[in-house]
């Protein structure tokens, strides 16, 4: 396999995401939970999970992407479309929401730490060419192991969110 930093984010990941206005003010936090795990040599799937302190909580599968020719990950699924890729330390990507036409996201994650148990992203949110904003998480791995829970994967249909997400506005 050609790729480096990709199979080291495969596992279960626990944090906080912290949305920041341009004017460097709060505007929402949540914690998260991800579950990312590599299908054949090319597919990506991954699973992201929110929790809102008032109980809210969404669950969003991103289904299994594709890396090109290239070793580029290309994601198209009915929340997100864009791409990500490796850079020397960082894996990058660039994306926009499906329902807000005219967005885009920049995002960067790195692992940090002699053991790489933590992940460090930042998005930089931008809307009609306008900056909206920064997101910033930090996540702790908790397992290696996506597969860890057999009920997890066969139970995915039925737990997906389907409202208007609280997490991209």
């Amino acid at each position: 396999m050609a790729l480096r930093l990709f199979p080291k984010h495969i596992g279960i990941w626990e944090g906080t995401y912290t949305r920041i206005s341009p004017a460097g003010e709060m505007i929402d936090r949540f914690d998260s939970k991800l579950t990312i795990r590599m299908e054949g040599e090319r597919g990506y799937h991954q699973v992201n999970e929110y929790t809102w302190t008032d109980g809210h909580h969404e669950l969003h599968d991103f289904g299994v992407a594709q890396f090109d020719e290239n070793w580029e990950l290309q994601f198209d699924n009915p929340r997100i479309k864009g791409h990500a890729w490796e850079t020397q330390n960082s894996v990058n990507l660039i994306w926009a929401y499906k329902d807000r036409p005219g967005s885009m996201l920049y995002e960067m994650i790195d692992l940090i730490g002699d053991d790489e148990r933590t992940r460090i992203r930042t998005w930089k949110w931008s809307f009609k060419d306008q900056f909206e904003g920064l997101t910033m998480i930090c996540e702790k791995k908790t397992s290696d192991d996506p597969n860890q829970d057999p009920t997890f994967w066969a139970d995915l249909p039925s737990r997906r969110f389907m409202g208007e997400s609280r997490s991209n506005k």
